[in-house]
């Protein structure tokens, strides 16, 4: 009897929260098997979406069933094993030339024999399901910014409530981004002084660290701390509570712009210049008349 290998897939995805847990299908997996008398050679755990090709697991599975090691998959449903056509391309092929004999679902089974119309529609529909499903959110978050509210990660300064599903502002780091705006419109500051007034106030990287500069420029260039926020290229009205006013702000990305050129050079003529050069062009024309007489 050939071997099989146990293909447990699960994502944190939006499409997988139905799904059962990895422990769940594994218990009802080995429940399978053990009623058909398959021999498990390998159970395969892969906690990744499966909307892009590219999972290691997924591969390395099909790798070794290329080369003999296993001639069945035992899975809960075949969108386990592809939500893309990539790789349902691949599993189709497979069984059709026989390097996969047979495939075992609980509701269901596959072989090189059967008719493979029904495999590619449901590897179309779970296809589909997933491009309805990020079409769906997009939508839905493009409804959220015209509401107000900023669909993704709140600014340093700011929490995402998840509860209330909005951005509320930290009461601990507003008090600072607010200064650091403060400081750097006087204009006596460079990016890396107020990376380390951040720093001395609380304000660090995920390591623990200082903000980079450029870090710093994005915080003083973004326009969500007065009121408004950018999002898929389209300025929406926020509904947070602004940390400093326009007025502030509009300042304070004139001083980035006048900090971020170099200081132009004044034509105004300096003393002594061009008096070596004409020293030595001098000495130049001497030694010409000197070699002339010799």
């Amino acid at each position: 009897m050939p071997n099989y290998f146990l293909y447990a897939r699960k994502s944190t995805d939006v499409e997988d929260k139905q799904v059962l847990s990895i422990e769940a299908q594994l218990v009802e997996l080995r429940e399978l098997a053990r009623d058909e008398h398959i021999e498990i050679a390998e159970e395969l755990v892969e906690k990744k979406s499966a909307k892009m090709p590219g999972r290691p697991v997924f591969n390395e599975m099909l790798h070794r069933m290329a080369k003999g090691e296993a001639k069945g998959i035992v899975c809960w449903k075949l969108d386990r094993l592809a939500r893309n056509p990539v790789d349902g391309g691949q599993i189709s092929w497979m069984l059709q030339q026989g390097m996969i004999e047979h495939i075992l679902m609980p509701d269901k089974s596959y072989r090189p024999t059967d008719n493979v119309l029904m495999m590619s529609v449901e590897f179309g529909m779970a296809n589909q399901f997933i491009r309805d499903l990020s079409s769906n959110t997009s939508r839905g978050l493009r409804q959220k910014a015209r509401h107000g509210d900023f669909p993704g990660t709140a600014p340093v300064g700011y929490l995402n409530d998840i509860r209330a599903k909005t951005i509320v502002v930290d009461r601990r780091k507003s008090k600072a981004i607010r200064a650091a705006f403060e400081l750097y419109v006087l204009g006596k500051s460079r990016l890396e002084d107020i990376s380390r007034f951040l720093f001395e106030q609380g304000v660090k990287s995920t390591n623990g660290n200082p903000l980079h500069k450029d870090r710093v420029r994005f915080i003083l260039a973004n326009p969500f701390y007065y009121g408004v926020f950018i999002y898929k290229g389209e300025t929406y009205e926020g509904r947070h509570t602004p940390l400093i006013e326009k007025r502030l702000w509009d300042k304070v990305q004139q001083v980035l712009i006048d900090r971020g050129h170099p200081q132009k050079t004044t034509s105004d003529p300096k003393p002594f210049c061009g008096l070596l050069r004409d020293l030595d062009s001098n000495q130049d024309k001497r030694l010409q008349r000197a070699l002339s007489y010799h």
